[in-house]
């Protein structure tokens, strides 16, 4: 199997209990048993446990037996989580996407920290409406920084994926992202473009992304309407993704500074 076997264990045993071989209470076989049914060591067996653990399908409670506690969920990838299009057309629906304004202002403090640009350079700041199957479910405040403003000024008012335009046709590729969710009632400006009453709640989605370089690709500012769309975050004893954080520990104030700009 390779150095990699322990994955493909993980894997086939993640297939089992989405089949039912092992349903959700029932104990995984022991190692030696399972060593001897892929015929490697206690030790990789051990490892592809680890891997089932980790994401939250198996109980680790340590000196107990594996047990199954979940049926394991689809992972998204980071393209679908970091794309809004490719996210939606994995459901099976139509993006859509529509520049509001799109124009340069000088960078300010805020700018500064999220791109990593100095002070007084230009930046490039764009809103859009977003909509899945004709109908609006976001609005999207982004910030690029100069060298990558000037490619996205160029693109298609209407492209459903800035992403990869990007990637397939710039060479820009986005490895990483940290995000912060909110909620908040809808500003005047927000409503207006979402076409929601003023005051409705919006869940706010914050993200800073960057390349495997580590360099600053863009800052954004997503509100969608409430009850649209809603987030999906697993955890467990062995395994917690999320952290509880205050808004001053994501940037000025959670971005709380920024503002669509005036038509």
């Amino acid at each position: 199997m390779g150095t990699v076997a322990y994955a493909e264990i993980a894997r086939a045993l993640a297939r089992d209990i989405e089949q039912g071989v092992y349903r959700p209470g029932a104990l995984l076989p022991s190692e030696r048993e399972l060593s001897e049914r892929f015929g490697v060591s206690p030790g990789t067996v051990r490892m592809a446990l680890r891997e089932l653990v980790a994401e939250g399908t198996v109980d680790g409670t340590r000196g107990r037996p594996k047990r199954v506690v979940q049926v394991p969920k689809r992972q998204a990838s980071f393209d679908e989580f970091r794309s809004f299009a490719q996210w939606a057309r994995r459901q099976g629906m139509s993006p859509g996407g529509a520049v509001i304004s799109s124009r340069w202002q000088i960078a300010d403090a805020q700018d500064e920290q999220m791109l990593d640009v100095p002070r007084g350079r230009r930046v490039l700041g764009v809103l859009r409406l977003r909509s899945l199957d004709g109908q609006a479910v976001m609005l999207e405040h982004t910030h690029y920084p100069e060298w990558l403003g000037e490619i996205v000024e160029g693109l298609p008012a209407d492209a459903p994926s800035v992403t990869s335009l990007l990637e397939e046709g710039h060479g820009v590729h986005f490895s990483h992202a940290e995000h912060i969710f909110g909620a908040e009632r809808a500003k005047r400006e927000h409503a207006e473009h979402l076409g929601v009453g003023r005051s409705s709640a919006l869940l706010v989605h914050h993200r800073v992304s960057r390349d495997s370089a580590g360099r600053s690709l863009e800052w954004s500012s997503d509100r969608y309407i409430a009850g649209r769309i809603m987030l999906s975050v697993g955890n467990s004893r062995h395994a917690n993704p999320m952290q509880w954080i205050t808004p001053e520990a994501f940037g000025p104030a959670a971005f709380g500074a920024e503002s669509i700009p005036e038509e």
